[in-house]
């Protein structure tokens, strides 16, 4: 039987009901359930920045810049730059102060002599040349050499980041103190180890790839011939290549020669030749025969510990007096910024405002972030416990004019970086709100330890994101659009043989991830799995996620508690921890430049899909305010299937979408019997740019059609059938509200008497047109047919006539019935009409009914059977 039932009564019924859902509905969608590029949200070239180092080397920066400046006149807390505030962003002028010129290496064919002047150094060039008599080369692959990442940090190879002490045969006195040995880096610089010194202290800080203003005071006793990552393995250490020592009975010469960039990325291509004299009566000698500058590298000297600031010097042409503190001189092939001035600025201009949380910083230029970054997210102060970081305030007076900023994103030029739409994937398997997501998320994700001999198990890149094979499935994911954590992490399938396959885009947080972040108790988050013993692939822990990824291994439970036990409680917990957030956009241009109206327009659209994405990201536990000016209502949006009020949508579905101030407090209803406006009232909703038809504009609810048009599904390195999509709602052509719900191919939601989604089905006996209760029998004996109305079964079966009853099934309580018509319900947009027969000899009762297509199964509703 293949009727198509034209009836305009109860299907009005329905689509009135749809179109005057009560706001209160929304609270049915809201608990709605590479390559080795260490740079690809990290602000720094090297593989070694934790948060603490972070935070610590934008305030070296920032005090660096405070000495350039200095030494042409200009007294940076004294900053001109102008601030204007535009369409609730503010938009800071650089004045000089903020912007940092590219330094170039300027030491080839040099050399640099320290003198020992007291406990300090007096500097000063020299006429010395490289010194082809090299001496012994080093092997930093195997012992004495010192690898202590191999077992901690995957992904890490025998001389990458390893070291080596040499005994010196005199005591070398460096600022004061009297070292019989050295610690040779395979990064380009070495180290004394003062007594008392912690083993594990001396062994990070040894390795450090990342090249520190900060570590370079205050970590160990340093000198910093060229400190960069480079490349101490055994395949790139061939021939002449390598480091060498060689020792006569008063001095001893250390060179790196032809010693390569470690290939974090493309552009890690130079070759560098340098090397450094440590004569017995306490002078240092440091010649440069070559080196090719291809990001960012450090030189200087340092009695670490309690050092001051370094001073600022060119080595090419030293003019400084004899001081005991930090020498430095840090080269750049591009700009720097020294955001903490431009947030000062801000705060200059808006004082008595300390009201943020966080500042987004965009640029209006192009501009290559430090290491080749894509975005990074960098701390002020932590006041969190639990997530294995330290408490710590690195602006205790609030120096900047806030003494409650949490840190701040770096997000580059919005106008270039991004593709025009904040949901289209464009890095890996990531879209902008997704990386968004995972540097807003760094505040407090990912970086919590694990019990057992490897206690950053659970952790991969950067050990500051989920490990690949750490099950983080999003608390958005469905079956019908899998999802995985922002912070990386995968979400798995378990194929119950041994083997597992990613199968989620990226998107949200995991419940794992709310309890870090203080949204939920423990008791609330479920075990999730870790694989180990993996083989099969060739991903590591450091991988980016994507889908389509399979891998052999051994499933591995982790539950919250053993998370607690090795890093303590949360602290603040859920019930006193922080909720709601605000965040201040600041755009900065180049001096005399305004911020383009595109550059507004399009951080107008981000910021606002934003807000709601991290509303949604965290099941509608916490928000976030993006804009400058207070707020009386939330401007974040949910969407929902109008008749399941699932939050996982498909094309040319019923969607309503709930909020505040969505109009000025009128309402409007489509003509019944006319054409669906794309404009009523002046409102207007758009997806992916797609003007959407409306049934029902209201002060707290929209409804309206999803364009059939929508893209449902995703090519990343493989097909994923499901796809996020950017929904704009404007009033009177400005942009109001964004969100970015999810989307796929199907996903069917059957109508519900109670316009909830549950209890008893929106149904129809097919043949007599009467309700509920339904008769098992037609009268001539024959299982009965009953109509049941929906809406998602995809794009084919919205606006256009067509049987597709060979994809969809309909089961009561898990039995399959027959099917003899699914497609449009006659004469309206949206609407689905299911027609199924009863089972043979079904007895009275109450079933449970679900209807799915192609597999992807509805919600549940009831059939009474009399």
């Amino acid at each position: 039987m293949s009727l198509k039932l034209n009836l305009p009564i109860i299907v009005g019924i329905i689509i009135a009901a749809f179109v005057l859902l009560p706001f209160q509905q929304a609270a049915q969608v809201q608990p709605q359930p590479e390559q080795r590029m260490n740079t690809l949200h990290s602000p720094h070239a090297g593989k070694d920045w934790d948060q603490q180092k972070i935070a610590r080397e934008s305030w070296a920066l920032h005090e660096f810049n405070r000495q350039r400046l200095a030494r042409v006149g200009i007294e940076a807390d004294k900053t001109e730059a102008v601030v204007t505030d535009t369409n609730d962003v503010s938009v800071i002028q650089d004045d000089d102060t903020i912007i940092i010129p590219p330094t170039p290496f300027s030491l080839v064919g040099r050399s640099v002599l320290f003198t020992p002047a007291g406990a300090g150094y007096a500097i000063s060039g020299s006429t010395a040349t490289y010194d082809t008599n090299l001496g012994t080369k080093l092997d930093l692959t195997v012992a004495p050499a010192v690898n202590p990442k191999l077992s901690t940090v995957p992904g890490i190879e025998a001389g990458d980041d390893a070291y080596i002490v040499q005994d010196l045969g005199f005591n070398f006195s460096f600022y004061g103190t009297s070292y019989a040995n050295v610690a040779i880096s395979s990064n380009g610089n070495m180290t004394f180890r003062p007594a008392g010194t912690n083993s594990i202290f001396f062994d990070d800080s040894t390795v450090d790839s990342g090249e520190s203003l900060a570590v370079l005071q205050s970590a160990l006793p340093r000198i910093a011939a060229y400190w960069h990552d480079l490349d101490a393995r055994a395949a790139a250490t061939q021939g002449a290549s390598g480091i060498y020592i060689r020792k006569a009975s008063d001095r001893v010469l250390i060179s790196w020669n032809n010693i390569n960039d470690f290939f974090n990325r493309s552009g890690d291509n130079g070759t560098h030749r340098f090397q450094v004299t440590l004569f017995n009566d306490g002078r240092i000698q440091i010649v440069y025969g070559a080196a090719q500058l291809t990001t960012t590298a450090l030189v200087g000297i340092s009695g670490g510990g309690t050092a001051p600031a370094p001073t600022l010097v060119n080595f090419a042409n030293p003019t400084v007096p004899a001081t005991n503190t930090p020498f430095a001189q840090y080269f750049s092939t591009t700009q720097t910024l020294d955001e903490l001035n431009a947030i000062k600025a801000f705060y200059n201009a808006h004082p008595n405002q300390d009201v943020y949380d966080f500042a987004y910083v965009v640029l209006d230029f192009n501009y290559t972030l430090p290491g080749n970054a894509f975005a990074y997210y960098s701390p002020i102060r932590n006041n969190v416990g639990g997530i294995n970081q330290d408490i710590f305030d690195s602006d205790t007076y609030g120096a900047l004019g806030g003494k409650r900023i949490l840190g701040f994103l770096n997000m580059s030029n919005i106008l270039t970086q991004y593709p025009e739409y904040p949901t289209t994937r464009f890095l890996g398997a990531n879209h902008a709100l997704s990386i968004f997501g995972q540097e807003q998320g760094h505040a407090w994700l990912a970086y919590v330890l694990y019990p057992g001999r490897t206690s950053t198990v659970l952790l991969g890149r950067d050990l500051q994101h989920w490990n690949f094979f750490f099950n983080s499935e999003s608390s958005l994911s469905q079956p019908a659009a899998p999802r995985s954590s922002s912070s990386e992490g995968n979400a798995w399938r378990d194929n119950g043989n041994g083997t597992f396959t990613t199968i989620s885009l990226i998107d949200g947080y995991s419940k794992l991830d709310h309890y870090l972040m203080g949204l939920r108790p423990p008791e609330q988050v479920p075990d999730s799995f870790l694989i180990t013993n993996v083989f099969g692939t060739s991903a590591t822990p450091s991988s980016n996620p994507g889908p389509g990824v399979q891998a052999s291994g051994i499933r591995q439970a982790i539950p919250i508690n053993q998370i607690i036990s090795a890093n303590g409680q949360r602290d603040p917990a859920v019930a006193n921890a922080t909720k709601n957030y605000r965040a201040a956009c600041l755009v900065i241009t180049q001096k005399g430049q305004s911020a383009t109206p595109s550059t507004i327009n399009k951080l107008t659209r981000y910021r606002l899909a934003w807000e709601s994405y991290f509303a949604q990201s965290t099941d509608y536990l916490a928000t976030i305010n993006t804009g400058i000016s207070a707020l009386s209502s939330q401007r974040f949006i949910g969407l929902a299937n109008g008749a399941s009020y699932t939050a996982v949508l498909s094309p040319g579905v019923l969607t309503s979408i709930f909020g505040q101030g969505l109009t000025n407090g009128a309402s409007f209803t489509a003509t019944p019997g006319q054409a669906l406006p794309f404009n009523l009232g002046g409102i207007e909703v758009k997806v992916d740019g797609i003007s959407a038809p409306l049934f029902y504009v209201g002060q707290f609810q929209i409804n309206f059609q999803m364009p059939r048009t929508i893209q449902a599904t995703t090519f990343i390195s493989t097909r994923v059938d499901s796809a996020t999509a950017t929904v704009e709602i404007f009033k009177d052509g400005l942009l109001i509200r964004a969100a970015a719900p999810q989307i796929a191919p199907v996903l069917p939601g059957i109508f519900s008497l109670s316009q909830d989604g549950a209890g008893p089905a929106a149904a129809l006996d097919a043949i007599n047109f009467s309700a509920a209760p339904f008769k098992a029998k037609q009268a001539n004996g024959q299982p009965n047919f009953v109509a049941l109305f929906a809406s998602g079964l995809g794009a084919d079966v919205t606006d256009v006539d067509g049987n597709v009853n060979g994809s969809v099934q309909v089961t009561l309580n898990g039995t399959p019935t027959t099917v003899s018509y699914a497609g449009r319900a006659p004469g309206y947009f949206g609407l689905n009409q299911i027609n199924f027969q009863l089972p043979a000899n079904l007895a009275a009762g109450t079933y449970n009914a679900v209807v799915a297509r192609n597999g992807v199964a509805s919600n549940s509703v009831t059939i009474a059977i009399k």
